[in-house]
């Protein structure tokens, strides 16, 4: 599930991007917090299909094309942190990109109990 929805959000990052757009732009049409869209992008938001039919529809493209992965070279010019350095196999890549995913949950558990300032 984290693949497919890494794909959706580096595809989200990327067409943003090409149509010129700000994350403050999409957020606003979608009812979304910049932060909110962030984590979409990250994979860390899980969406509904109602909520993946609005974002496609926002960037004028289908749902099922923002599931097309697209070369790492464009995810790389897109900023994406996926496709960030060099994996000696997918497996490590997915390990790594994983244990981000939960360093970044814990972080924000810490920030929301007030255990960690926020920046």
């Amino acid at each position: 599930m984290k693949d497919t929805s890494r794909v959706f959000g580096s595809n989200l990052r990327y067409y943003l991007k090409q149509k010129g757009m700000q994350l403050g732009q999409i957020a606003d049409k979608l009812g979304y917090s910049e932060y909110e869209i962030q984590k979409i992008m990250d994979a860390r938001l899980f969406l509904d299909g109602h909520e993946k039919e609005q974002i496609a529809k926002a960037l004028d493209m289908s749902v099922e094309r923002l599931y097309v992965a697209l070369e790492d070279e464009v995810y790389e010019s897109a900023g994406c942190l996926e496709c960030r350095g060099k994996f000696s196999t997918a497996e490590h890549k997915k390990e790594v990109l994983d244990l981000f995913d939960v360093y970044c949950d814990i972080q924000e558990t810490l920030t929301e109990e007030g255990l960690k300032p926020s920046n």
